[in-house]
């Protein structure tokens, strides 16, 4: 919980519909704007602290870690944030991570991956669910928020950086998205659409190649009848059970993996990233 709009608004409905026992409210101080960023937290705790709700506080110097480990800023934050939320659902074997993405956040992520990945997962990358996190909020967009908690006089802060455009995802939020609502003021109903489409797509894919993989092996007569586009996606499915995503997984190395798969001889291995492969006969 940050206390800037969708934040809050999300805080307010889950206490709406569940027992303050059952929710740990989270807030991760990124020190990007540091008396901001120190405020923010204080908020935030003041509020759990008056409405007797559990607070668990994470932080690290975001600036720095994206500087040591050359990631993007934005990248570094949403790593960072996701190892704390995972230690704190840990410590109190929680259920569900709850976060308060909402439509415009799912939209500025699908262009800012089409830009950079390309893939299909990557386009959709911001589902309802994706395993144990839930994000209750992909229904309704920045403005629906917003009036809502001017209806219910719920006050919340804002982040000054929003207006910095030096960030990738704020120079496409403020200077690219809005030409596309001048030429099509519904575009993002047609995006979300979109997205959900990719999304059957993909499940599609993965249940149709399901049936392939038994645990970790596969057998390879199975693999060369599939069509190359399926060979491609069952290639980045196993990448992508081992790395736990496919960042790094290049055309090139799908191409040398599929052309070891059919190398005749039958005991040999191949190791590309973090993939190991071992090919013993057929399987």
């Amino acid at each position: 919980c940050s206390w800037w709009a969708d934040s809050i608004f999300l805080v307010d409905e889950l206490l709406k519909n569940l027992k303050k026992e059952n929710l740990i409210i989270c807030h991760f101080n990124h020190h990007i704007r540091w008396a901001e960023s120190d405020r923010d937290e204080q908020f935030v705790r003041d509020f759990c602290l008056k409405n007797w709700l559990t607070f668990e506080l994470g932080e690290a110097n975001i600036k720095e870690i994206s500087k040591t480990e050359k990631a993007w800023i934005e990248e570094t934050a949403r790593t960072e944030r996701y190892k704390f939320l995972r230690q704190i659902k840990e410590k109190y074997k929680a259920d569900f991570i709850l976060t308060a993405h909402h439509l415009d956040d799912k939209i500025e992520t699908f262009f800012l991956n089409l830009i950079r990945w390309t893939k299909l997962n990557w386009l959709i990358s911001i589902e309802e669910q994706n395993g144990d996190i839930l994000r209750p909020l992909l229904v309704f967009t920045k403005a629906d928020i917003l009036g809502k908690l001017q209806k219910q006089k719920i006050s919340f802060v804002e982040d000054s950086t929003n207006k910095d455009d030096s960030f990738l995802r704020n120079n496409l939020r403020l200077n690219i998205l809005p030409l596309f609502e001048k030429i099509n003021p519904s575009y993002k109903n047609n995006i979300a659409d979109l997205m959900v489409y990719f999304s059957d797509l993909k499940m599609f894919i993965n249940e149709t190649l399901a049936s392939i993989l038994k645990d970790d092996y596969f057998e390879i007569h199975e693999f060369l009848v599939l069509p190359s586009f399926l060979q491609n996606e069952f290639i980045r499915l196993i990448y992508e059970k081992t790395n736990k995503w496919t960042v790094g997984l290049s055309e090139g190395n799908i191409a040398e993996i599929i052309k070891f798969i059919n190398w005749k001889g039958n005991y040999t291995e191949k190791e590309i990233k973090k993939l190991k492969l071992k090919k013993i006969n057929d399987k």
